[in-house]
């Protein structure tokens, strides 16, 4: 059997996490919603004539989309090194749009493929570990080298 295939699943989680924030951040605009009452007394976030937080979640729903549009992806973008970059930039993502009620589910999509990219690089962690012995070298006691 195989193994589950995590950045091919967050790339989707995270795909599909977009597509709900821009949708929530444009109803948001319309009709703004704010996930907790205490959001609605801030002046500044739901300010008319163009609350701020949709505005801003609309866009980061763009930008998160525009990250993980390619569904052939380039070697460099679909390896570990590229996932972290990601995770640091889709953690904000996550937390601003839970404070937007039209854009929770999307949040937790992208906090889905967030937990899903780190288990990605875990597993090519491991998979470098076992391919090249014990972390990359050998230990070896202080025993072992006086014998030479």
């Amino acid at each position: 059997m195989g193994g589950i295939v995590w950045n091919e699943w967050a790339r989707l989680m995270c795909l599909t996490s977009a597509f709900v924030i821009f949708v929530g951040g444009v109803m948001g605009v319309f009709q703004p919603l704010p996930a907790f009452s205490v959001l609605g007394n801030l002046k500044g976030l739901y300010a008319l004539p163009v609350p701020l937080l949709p505005v801003i979640l609309t866009v980061l729903g763009i930008m998160v989309w525009v990250m993980e549009y390619p569904l052939i992806m380039s070697d460099y973008f679909n390896s570990s090194p590229s996932y972290m970059p990601k995770v640091a930039f889709y953690i904000p993502v996550a937390v601003l749009s839970m404070l937007e009620a039209q854009t929770i589910n999307g949040g937790v999509y992208l906090a889905i493929g967030i937990v899903a990219y780190m288990m990605a690089v875990r597993a090519d962690f491991l998979k470098q570990a076992s391919s090249s012995g014990s972390f990359g070298h050998k230990w070896t006691s202080g025993s072992d080298l006086d014998a030479d």
